[in-house]
């Protein structure tokens, strides 16, 4: 008996305008018949979590997700990051 292996989760990562120390990390994980993404701010070196902006659930497509994950991330930006 073979197992598949996953593709998930993948980790994209969003350079920030301004922020030499920061960068957005997308996690898209796959559920059943959806998909779900992790939308954080990370240090750049250590990828530690330095804000946490929020999670999307019921996702149609990976295409979608990811660009869900980036309109989040602007938002968040517009707001939070001088």
């Amino acid at each position: 008996m073979s197992q598949s292996q996953s593709a998930f989760p993948k980790e994209y990562f969003l350079k920030l305008e301004g922020q030499a120390f920061l960068e957005a990390r997308l996690t898209i994980n796959e559920m059943q018949n959806s998909f779900w993404v992790e939308v954080d701010i990370v240090q750049l070196e250590s990828r530690k979590i330095w804000a946490h902006i929020g999670d999307l659930y019921n996702v149609a497509d990976e295409d979608e997700a990811i660009h869900k994950a980036v309109q989040l991330t602007a938002d968040y930006i517009k707001c939070k990051i001088p």
